[in-house]
């Protein structure tokens, strides 16, 4: 089973309705959330999903470091109108960091990703032989 480490929440979420995590541009409507996020088990893989509309591939960064997957994203949103003056001008950021305690049976090396259509999918393949729990002889 993944285990949500955390979730680069700086306030509780009962604030989070009340504030609405999302900003809007008026230039280009690039609009920046933090994502939901799926996760499930299969027979052979977990899988992590997150809904991220209007992302680009080069925009994600996923790591595993001591037994700890990371999915995290920054991006910047800038429209330029050179026929304007700008009497108040806003640049809008966008970012997120997901953490997952991996179980010991997976296969780190075979982990892969593939963003399409606004949603990005981690697969994390068992190692079928890693045992997660064996019996101990009491001598």
């Amino acid at each position: 089973m993944l285990i949500k480490r955390n979730s680069n929440a700086y306030l509780p979420s009962v604030f989070d309705a009340f504030f609405n995590d999302s900003v809007e541009t008026n230039e280009n409507s690039v609009l920046f959330t933090k994502p939901d996020f799926n996760v499930f088990e299969t027979d052979k893989e977990f899988i992590v999903e997150a809904a991220v509309p209007g992302m680009e591939k080069t925009d994600f960064s996923i790591e595993v470091n001591d037994n700890v997957l990371q999915i995290s994203s920054e991006k910047e949103a800038k429209a330029e109108n050179k026929e304007q003056k700008y009497y108040y001008r806003g640049f809008c950021y966008g970012s997120f960091k997901k953490s997952y305690s991996l179980p010991d049976n997976v296969d780190k090396e075979k982990i892969s990703a593939n963003y399409e259509q606004g949603v990005l999918k981690v697969a994390i393949p068992k190692d079928m032989e890693a045992k997660l729990s064996r019996q101990i002889k009491i001598s």
